[in-house]
């Protein structure tokens, strides 16, 4: 019986982790469509030029950090898990 009761345990926590990974995507694609949608805002009203370029230079770091992530599969260069990765 406690089995059982482990193994459904286990199968809650799996679906937990799965929603909250799940939730953090959604939220990197809202943040970086939000980003985008700033930038043509403010290139529409005419903001200043330097303020442009600084936002987008921050949207395409925080891609490039996304994908090496992602590349890495969530391991540090040392191997270990838990560790954010050297930049």
């Amino acid at each position: 019986m406690l089995q059982v009761v482990d193994e459904i345990d286990d199968v809650i926590g799996a679906l937990r982790l799965f929603s909250l990974g799940w939730a953090a995507e959604i939220g990197l694609i809202v943040a970086g469509s939000l980003g985008i949608g700033a930038i043509g805002a403010a290139i529409a009203t005419g903001a200043e030029i330097s303020l442009i370029c600084s936002a987008a230079i921050a949207l395409s770091l925080a891609a490039a950090l996304k994908i090496r992530a992602s590349y890495l599969g969530g391991r540090s260069a040392s191997g270990r898990r838990g560790e954010s990765p050297p930049l």
